[in-house]
């Protein structure tokens, strides 16, 4: 068999991966890598007395500069008092701060402080580490193909997909 034609699967196989026990091992495999991504952080965040959601905040504030609360409620899924919470206590440890929009009054952008900027990269860093290590051992293909797979996973919570 070659490898142009193990690419293009036969009708024989060419449904197998939607099959629900090839789902499950996906979905499983989704888990434990999220394991495996977060375990190091975890660690540093319960160092610092912060949880999973902060860590959220803390990158998606670094890679939306200027976010609003309301577009992190969106983004993360999670209820407004849970959020205001988090915010707080980013606030308190002073890692980020929300600022009024001169335009916009409503508008409360979100930045990180110096200390926030280092921590995400600290966090970040740890994560790079072992998807670096994982994509150098899948190859670009499977890179590519993995991102392909991930973009219609990132449908908003509550919408309905086909």
């Amino acid at each position: 068999m070659t490898a142009r034609s193990m690419d293009i699967p036969s009708s024989a196989t060419a449904h197998l991966y939607l099959r629900e026990d090839r789902i499950r091992q996906s979905y499983e495999a989704m888990m434990l890598a999220w394991r495996t991504l977060n375990a190091d952080c975890e660690s540093l965040l319960r160092e610092k007395g912060l949880g999973p959601a902060h860590h959220r905040i803390l990158f998606l504030a670094v890679a939306h500069p200027g976010i609003t609360p309301t577009a992190l409620l969106n983004s993360l899924g999670i209820t407004k008092q849970s959020l205001g919470r988090a915010l707080g206590d980013l606030r308190e440890r002073k890692l980020l701060v929300q600022e009024e929009d001169r335009h916009d009054r409503r508008r409360r952008p979100l930045r990180l402080t110096e200390a926030g900027e280092a921590l995400e990269r600290q966090l970040f860093l740890m994560i790079r580490e072992v998807m670096t290590r994982a994509y150098r051992e899948a190859g670009m293909t499977a890179v590519e193909g993995f991102r392909r797979v991930l973009t219609p996973l990132q449908e908003p919570v509550g919408s309905s997909v086909p």
